[in-house]
Order: structure tokens, then sequence, then C-alpha cells
């Protein structure tokens, strides 16, 4: 049979072997049986669906009781966990409450009564390692970070996170009490505008006489009709000294004038007396005063607006920049004038306020500004050495006299002897051995010459009495003062005195008591200025002496009240700043042993 040449016969191919399945894929940890498989699959289902059984049936089969509330005394709740440190704390907000300045209303010397704003600075020469948690970043708002932080130690910075937090902080603290997804539910939709505010003022009064309650109503801008209300609230028509009245009002009201809201009255003993405006707009008691301090707190902004600060930080501060701290005080409120004060009374009673080992610790101020004419009065200073420390207070003696610095004891620091008694007079013969112009014999000169003109004024070197107007051959006509520190100065060689000078007159530094001429042993005009301390002369060119006057009697008294009321608002400055709890007196600090009066009047300087 011929070949089909289209019919190819292949090769017969082996026939292919079929395995079973298991054979070809296997999970390592599965049994090889199919009915083990089948048996872990009906397992694993069957423990699935008991717990989502479980999950559904656990809360509506598991009750729980709860017990009955029952009434117990805070005094038996114990804390099952001690308190954490203070240092570990979280920060909490608190709201500026005006800690660091207060507008008090008082009555000036002419009887009329004013607001003043007292402000409270604290100037810090060395680091002392205390918890100054009250006080406040000088640079809070940034604007004097360009030429060096008045606060930029590491200590004071943590001051300003703690007393007030940043802005950022709080809306982070705001946004994490809400959720942030989510369907609003009966929400009404409006208009965004703006949300008026309450903004309110404080106003204290701490008489230290008795102050009608008229005049500290009509002073701060209340209206008659409610100073007529207020009165029948308090039941009384005055302040008395030692108690204090303290006025919360709506600065935003309708007709223009702060609107009365509340009022404290304080007594003596402690007990208040708190009346608030009701809903019928009459004043009506109110049993918990926590209310107006809390009413006072949430109304102020988050940070102090104004330039006010609470602590300058000098630590280090250039002994070579006499300008540096003059500005910075500046900077931090006080005018010109009040930092040249501070800067005159450190100095005379040889305080440096510089960044040397010998500068005081710290430098408490109180100092207040009026709010008719804004001028600014340094009323306190207390200087701080380790454990020891001097008071000062601004006082006037007299209503027509001028305003000096005294301790508590009433001793004036503010003056020193001055040691050129005639302006422009220029200096002959010292205080030294020499030959007598007249008597041509050695002799010691116990005081100094100042050469001027003829009739030039005399100036009395410090306060004091008038102890002698007198003749002696070797002085001439001569004047001897007295001076409350215990000596004396003698001015000799005069032409005369003023006409309505006096013996047992007092006279204050600076005031002309005679005029220059060629008295006595005398080779032309000239002023012979001696002093003598305890019977003793000593150089009139170096001495370091206070020249000012020691209060006695009524003065003294006087004193003591205006100590009394700087005391009052210090301590109503510091309940504001930080409420304390009871606790012992703090023993008071020693003064400094730099500023005892010691017999040969080396006053404040070794």
């Amino acid at each position: 049979m011929a070949e089909n040449p289209l019919y190819i016969q292949f090769p017969a191919e082996p026939a292919l072997v079929a395995q079973p399945h298991h054979e070809t894929f296997h999970l390592p940890f599965m049994p090889r049986s199919a009915h083990a498989r089948h048996l872990i699959a009906v397992w694993l289902g069957a423990i699935g669906s008991f717990g989502l059984l479980a999950s559904v049936l656990y809360p509506l089969v598991n009750r729980y009781i709860v017990a009955p509330a029952v009434a117990v005394h805070p005094a038996q709740i114990v804390q099952s966990l001690p308190a954490m440190p203070k240092t570990s704390r979280l920060a909490m907000r608190r709201r500026f409450d005006g800690a660091r300045f207060a507008q008090v209303a008082e009555q000036v010397s002419t009887g009329e009564t004013q607001i003043f704003t007292y402000h409270r600075l604290t100037l810090v020469f060395k680091e002392d390692g205390e918890d100054r948690s009250g006080i406040v970043n000088a640079d809070y708002e940034g604007e004097g970070q360009q030429d060096g932080a008045l606060v930029a130690t590491p200590v004071f910075a943590d001051f300003r996170s703690g007393v007030y937090p940043q802005p950022d902080a709080f809306v982070s603290q705001r946004r994490s009490r809400f959720p942030v997804r989510g369907v609003p539910l009966n929400v009404s939709v409006a208009n965004a505008g703006v949300v008026p505010t309450r903004e309110f003022k404080r106003v204290v009064s701490m008489p230290k006489n008795r102050q009608e309650l008229a005049d500290i109503l009509e002073t701060a801008g209340v209206s008659d009709k409610n100073r007529e209300e207020l009165e029948r609230a308090l039941a009384t028509d005055a302040v008395a000294p030692g108690n204090s009245l303290e006025l919360l009002m709506e600065k935003n009201s309708e007709n223009g004038r702060p609107k009365l809201i509340m009022a404290k009255l304080n007594g003596e003993k402690g007990n208040a007396k708190v009346v608030a405006r009701d809903d019928s707009d009459s004043f009506v008691p109110v049993s918990d005063d926590r209310l107006f301090s809390t009413l006072y707190s949430e109304s102020q902004p988050d940070a102090p607006s104004s330039s006010e600060v609470a602590a300058i930080d000098l630590n280090g501060l250039d002994d070579d920049d006499p300008t540096g701290l003059r500005n910075r005080l500046e900077k931090a409120g006080l005018s010109e004038v009040t930092a040249n004060d501070l800067m005159k009374l450190a100095d005379a009673n040889g305080v440096p306020l510089n960044g040397s080992d010998d500068a005081p610790d710290s430098v408490d101020l109180l100092f207040r500004k009026s709010d008719g004419n804004n001028k600014t009065d340094l009323m306190f200073i207390e200087f701080h050495s380790g454990d020891e420390a001097h008071r000062f207070y601004l006082h006037r003696d007299t209503p027509d006299g001028a305003s000096e610095f005294y301790d508590e004891d009433g001793h004036s620091v503010a003056k020193v002897l001055a040691h050129r008694p005639v302006p422009g007079g220029k200096l002959g013969d010292g205080f030294a051995w020499r030959i007598h112009p007249i008597l041509g014999v050695k002799k010691f000169h116990n005081g100094v010459d100042f050469r001027a003109p003829m009739g030039s004024p005399i100036l009395a070197a410090g306060d004091g009495i008038v102890e002698k107007i007198s003749w002696e051959t070797g002085y001439g006509k001569y004047v001897r003062i007295r001076h409350d520190g215990g000596y004396e100065t003698t001015y000799a060689h005069i032409a005369s005195t003023p006409d309505d000078l006096r013996v047992g007159e007092r006279v204050k530094q600076g005031e002309v008591i005679a005029y220059v001429g060629s008295t006595g042993y005398s080779t032309g005009p000239h002023l012979y200025y001696e002093l003598r301390v305890n019977g003793r002369y000593e150089n009139p060119l170096t001495a370091d002496l206070p020249a000012g006057t020691n209060l006695t009697g009524k003065s003294l008294d006087s004193l003591k009240s205006q100590v009394n009321h700087v005391d009052s608002i210090m301590s109503y400055l510091d309940a504001s700043s930080e409420p304390q709890l009871d606790a012992a007196p703090e023993p008071q600090p020693e003064p400094f042993t730099s500023f005892d009066h010691r017999p040969k009047g080396h006053f404040g300087r070794p």
C-alpha cells in the first residue's frame, strides 16, 4: 500500500499518571487527612460564633448594683494616693487677677479723694533658688528681646509659662474637650458676630482715717442712687481705719458710667460682708465671698496687657553702665524722677545697685501712679540681703512740707550731710595742719574753708534745730545747728543771717541760714565750715552722715499710720496673687547691720 504523504505517525507518548490533590498541595501545619481538616474548620466556626454571642449577651445579663449615696463629712475623706510633688504637677491655667497692681481710693492731704494705681516691682540681683511662682516675665509680649531679656535666667524663664501659660495651650485644651468628628444635633445656625464681653474693674479703699463712703463712691464714679442703696445694704456710711472696702464695677455700662456690681466690706477682725446686685437691680447679701474674686478674675485677659512687670532680673548688671539700671526701671513703669530717687536713696545708705558682690539679693518696690496726672511716686522700698532686710517708707511730715523716706522707727534716710554748703564756693584750707594766716603759728584746722563772694548764700547742710546765732573772737559771727543724728555743724565768718531765722527754729537741708562774710580772724570773704560728732571734730568733706529728720510725738504716730497703710496694700497684693493656707507666721527678718545708727555717724557704710 502506497504511503500517503499527508499521514505522519508520531511516536507514542507515555501515559500520564494521575496524583491525588493532597499530594500536590499541602500546608505543613495541617493534617493530610481531609476528615481531620473538616473537623478543625467546624470547631473554629463554633468558637467564633460562641464569642460573638457572648459579646452580645454579657452586657444584658450582667447588671451592676449602684450603691445609694451616703453623706460623708469632708474630713473623713482620705486620699488613697499621696499628693504629687509640687514641681511635678501640671501647670494650671491662671488668669491675670491684678495681683501685681491695685487701684486704691485714697484721701490726699487736701482732703480730696483720688484713685491711685499701685504697682509692685521686684529687682533681683542675686539668685537664691526660692520658688518665685508669682513673678512674671518682663518680656511676656516679646517686645523686650532686642536689647536683652530682662528676665533671662532659666529660673525666671519658667515663671512665664507657669503663671501665664501660652494662649496656644489654652486653645488645644479647649478643643480636646469636644469630638473632632460627628454629626451635630439640635444645632441652630446663625451669622457670625462679635460676642460682647463684660469688663470689670476693682477699686479698694483702705483709709488711714475714717472716710465717708459717699466720697469713695463719688471718686469711683458711682451714681447717687447706687450710693444710697449701697449704704443701706452695708448698713454703714463710712469706712473706719483697719477696715477695707472693695468695689467691683462694670466699665461698659449703658450710660457711660461704671455700674456697681458687687461690694465687699472687710472688717478688722476678718469678717466680711458682701452684697451684689440682683435681677431687680437691688443689692442683696451674698454668703460666698469667693464670688467676688471669681467674677473679677474671669473678666480679665489671659495675660496683662500693660507694660507693667513684676520682676526684673539684674543678675550680672554691668557696674560701669550707670544708665543700664535706670533704663530698665523706666521700662518697668517707673518715671525718670522715681528711678533717680531710688538710686539716690540706695547711694545715700551705701547700697550698691549693680552686679557687685555687695549688692543686695533683691529689692522690693511699691510705687503708685495718679489716674489724674499720671504722676509716679515711689512709696516703699525694701532691701533684702540673706536673712536681713530694711524697709523705707515715703512720708510727708507736714501738709506743706516735702515727702521723705523714713525707716520704721522714724529716722529719715534719704538725706546725707552736704559737703559743700556754699553753692559754687571754692575750697580753701582743708581739714589738716596749717600755719594760721593771722596768728602765724602752726595749728590744726578743725574745719574747711570755702571762698565765695561777699553775701553769697549759705545753705543748711542737713535738717536740724538752730542752736546758736552768736559771735566769738576767732569765729566772728556764726550759726550752729544741732542735727537729729546727734552731731553739730558750725558756719563761721558770716556777714549776717536771714531776718526771720531764730534760735530754736527748725531748718531743712538746703534752706538759707546765713550769708558769706569776713568777720573774726579772717583774711577775706569765705565760710568756715565745721563738723562735730559727739564733741569730736570730723572732716565734713568725707563724713557720710544722715541729714534728715528723726520723727517724734505726733509726727511719729503719723508715720506709723502710713506704715500700716502701705503694709495693708502689700498684704492685699499678696493675698490677691496667691491665697495662702493658715500657717505659722514667718519670723520677721533682722535689719541690715549696715543701717544701724552708729554713734560716729558711719551710716550705711563700713
